[in-house]
């Protein structure tokens, strides 16, 4: 995988670059839901198989009231059996340190690659 498939862009191209690392190919703005199936948040990339959303965090997610927003969000995620990887433009210049941390999270999941 390039780097750029990584940093270059958001939807399919980063979407790519998990195909292009061997990593299960997740959804765009997936809806997360409960053990009853009630959506209880939406997530930058996810996949019901296993549960682990990822979110790009930008300038915007800065802002208090977007900020507040967002860390209840989080934990609406983790109270609900998700295990959401943030991200931000630092981390992403680095794309085998946030392939590699998407792979541990779906192993630890139960994912076998």
């Amino acid at each position: 995988m390039s780097p750029e498939g990584l940093t270059a862009g958001r939807g399919s191209r980063r979407r790519s670059a998990h195909g292009t690392a061997g990593l299960p190919l997740p959804e765009p703005q997936f809806p997360l839901a409960d053990s009853r199936g009630h959506i209880v948040a939406h997530a930058d990339l996810g996949s019901a198989d296993w549960r682990v959303p990822l979110e790009n965090e930008g300038r915007q997610d800065a802002d208090p009231e977007q900020f507040g927003g967002d860390v209840d969000r989080y934990s609406l995620m983790a109270a609900h059996g998700w295990l959401p990887l943030r991200y931000a433009g630092t981390l992403l210049a680095r794309p085998w340190t946030v392939v590699d941390r998407i792979r541990r999270a779906l192993l630890s999941r139960g994912w076998r690659g």
